[in-house]
């Protein structure tokens, strides 16, 4: 059975850390762990990068991570902004958009 975290309406550098904090206990604590990001409104680069590292720590200790939904608007355009929507891999819109770049 999966664990659902959600981080809430913000994600950025004020409140990262807490963030990393339950996103790192809850990682340990469970073999599969579902991130809602469907609230975040307010966010700045640490939220990918939070979750890049989630993910590389999730295969590396054999963990499943994935979201609860596909990446709402705000963070969509955040992914923009980062460069990562460039030239997607298929691992990257299978993670963020569960398949499917939105238009």
């Amino acid at each position: 059975m999966s664990f659902t975290l959600s981080l809430g309406p913000k994600a950025n550098m004020q409140t990262i850390a807490d963030a990393w904090a339950s996103l790192a206990d809850a990682l340990e604590s469970h073999a599969s762990l579902v991130l809602d990001l469907s609230d975040v409104a307010d966010a700045d680069l640490t939220l990918v990068q939070l979750v890049e590292t989630a993910r590389q720590h999730a295969v590396r200790d054999s963990r499943a991570l994935r979201l609860s939904a596909p990446a709402n608007p705000a963070v969509a355009a955040l992914l923009a902004r980062a460069g990562f929507l460039t030239e997607p891999s298929t691992e990257t819109l299978e993670f963020w958009f569960h398949g499917e770049l939105p238009q």
